[in-house]
């Protein structure tokens, strides 16, 4: 064979997965990604990578780097395998020759990419799914909510939305009362309609398919073991199993009422016991755990290339159950929020140090591969390592950063130095993320108790400005007697930083922020937590936002009490 074939999104293990399996029937790979030094161009299959501009953020551009691949570069097929790339393509399909670009028919795929879509459409066909309620407008939500207990799962309709013209990954919250709720389905609504969505415990399975014009001619399932995050996400850790009949029959009815055409990952939550089950989502392209499809004998790539580029699919054996699968990087971060208890327990049971042992000894198994690390192919897996490495000494560069920063911040309150520079203050500012909950109530209440005239002013990190205050700290604040009527949101700003004569912070984050961009005011910036003596012991001020009302009540509290200390310096 000298067919061509181009990898998007070359970034991310899978794209290196479908390179590698290409290869093996003798096809030509190049790759391309939006990120330097992509780990799949590190592999001894791969001929060239090429580097496009970011889909998230230059959409167009993106499009036109397209437009000009697909008119040069005579590529037999070009194959997305995120909805990073999909999303776009699909969105400008009309800007481009797709007639070689591996996606399904538009109509098919706008109903992947929609979930509430989908979930419509399974309904339809009979099969399973959460009790889901569409939320368009923050006003729906007390009736959308009403038929739920909680855990209620908030979902995005896409998993890429829009922020100001960019695009921005997604993911899917879990609220455990009204108020987490409400912050919460607010907050998603920013980049569009969400889903209210009962939660069904289960465990992760997914019918990986081949579909021919809505039939599926090849089937392959997994179980997810370890997650990413604990909550539930893309899988670290995964098996293949025998495909469950009820599942396959699900996704059969379901690809025949998308008329579907190429590769595709319906997702399931099942309960073995009771052989009850859920439909979670269609991932319309290539899945995370595509390497362990490979790894058990089933070559996707290879039959999708037959399949749009030859026009038939030859006979393929059955892959093998009992094969496991691990993404390395992913999974030593799975074993630190394990360690760390990093999960709700209401949602999540955190395995004991036996479970963790036992999943790591399988790695000495013959049935065991990785996604990345390949012995016939190494370079990929020793580069993946070593990034795992240096992502590692880095996070303890910046630990051992952190302590010396809380150090010198300690030690400007006890020698005074706070002291002084507040009881000379004409200008005193507070900074947060959004300015909508922590430094706005630092300003509003700092304006109330100071003795002598001082400006106070507020501001944030986040880049849309005139936002009002957040209800659920409106009402704490109400309660406390503080009016945060008429609040609006401003960003901070270097004119903002030159007039201030001191500049308190409420996160060691937005510390390290300012001095980064405005080194000139480390020396009058602080952490407010630091004039509290009960402050814990990372100096943080916790955002509430989103969380549980008795969090805004705490933080409100924290506020109030440093903000009475500094006024006491000020006299």
């Amino acid at each position: 064979m000298t067919d061509r074939i181009l990898i998007l999104d070359a970034d991310l293990a899978p794209a290196l997965s479908v390179a590698r399996s290409l290869k093996e029937i003798g096809v030509s790979v190049d790759v391309a990604s939006s990120t330097a030094h992509p780990i799949a161009a590190y592999s001894r299959v791969v001929e060239r990578s090429l580097t496009y501009p970011d889909p998230l953020t230059r959409q167009l551009d993106f499009i036109a780097w397209m437009r000009d691949i697909t008119d040069q570069a005579g590529y037999a097929l070009i194959i997305p395998v995120t909805e990073r790339t999909v999303a776009p393509l699909l969105k400008y399909r009309d800007r481009y020759d797709d007639t070689r670009v591996a996606m399904a028919p538009s109509e098919s795929l706008r109903l992947a990419l929609d979930k509430a879509q989908t979930v419509a459409l399974a309904e339809s066909v009979g099969i399973p799914v959460p009790r889901s309620v569409l939320v368009e407008d923050i006003a729906e939500l007390d009736t959308a909510r009403a038929p739920f207990d909680f855990p209620i799962v908030i979902k995005p309709v896409s998993s890429v939305g829009a922020d100001q013209s960019k695009n921005i990954q997604l993911t899917v919250s879990y609220a455990f009362d009204d108020n987490e709720l409400r912050a919460m389905v607010q907050h998603a609504l920013r980049f569009g309609h969400v889903i209210l969505q009962e939660y069904f415990r289960g465990e992760g399975e997914g019918i990986e398919l081949l579909a021919d014009h809505g039939e599926v001619i090849y089937a392959f399932q997994h179980r997810r073991l370890h997650e990413v995050p604990l909550t539930g996400g893309g899988s670290s850790l995964r098996m293949s199993v025998e495909i469950t009949p009820a599942l396959l029959d699900a996704s059969r009815r379901l690809m025949a009422a998308m008329k579907w055409h190429g590769v595709a990952m319906v997702e399931f939550k099942h309960d073995p016991v009771s052989g009850q089950f859920r439909l979670m989502e269609v991932n319309g392209r290539f899945w995370g755990s595509l390497p362990l499809a490979a790894a058990a004998g089933a070559n996707f790539p290879g039959m999708l290339y037959e399949l749009l580029v030859k026009g038939k699919v030859g006979e393929h054996p059955p892959a093998r159950p009992g094969v496991y699968c691990r993404n390395l990087s992913r999974d030593v971060y799975w074993h630190e929020q394990v360690l760390r208890k990093n999960a709700p327990e209401r949602l999540v049971s955190i395995p004991g140090w036996r479970a963790v042992l036992k999943d790591a000894l399988l790695m000495f198994s013959w049935r065991h591969a990785f996604d990345v690390q390949r012995w016939s192919d190494p370079k990929p897996g020793l580069v993946d390592a070593w990034r795992i490495v240096k992502t590692y000494q880095e996070r303890l560069a910046r630990i051992r950063a952190d302590r010396k920063a809380l150090d010198t911040q300690r030690k400007a309150w006890q020698k005074g130095t706070v002291r002084d520079i507040v009881r000379n203050a004409n200008h005193i500012h507070f900074v947060c993320y959004g300015n909508i909950n922590r430094s706005a109530i630092a300003e509003r209440y700092a304006r109330a108790v100071f003795a002598r005239p001082v400006t106070m002013s507020s501001s944030g990190f986040h880049p849309v400005e005139r936002r009002a205050a957040d209800p659920v700290m409106v009402d704490v604040a109400r309660e406390a007697g503080l009016d945060m009527t008429g609040w609006a949101s401003t960003q901070l700003t270097r004119t903002t930083v030159d007039d201030a004569s001191v500049i308190f912070v409420m996160e060691l984050n937005h510390f390290r922020r300012i001095c980064q961009a405005y080194p000139d005011a480390a020396d009058r910036t602080f952490l407010l937590a630091v004039a509290d003596p009960r402050a814990p012991a990372n100096l943080d001020i916790e955002d509430p936002y989103g969380k549980p009302v008795k969090t805004y009540r705490a933080v409100y509290q924290q506020i109030v009490s440093c903000i009475d200390r500094i006024a006491r310096l000020g006299d």
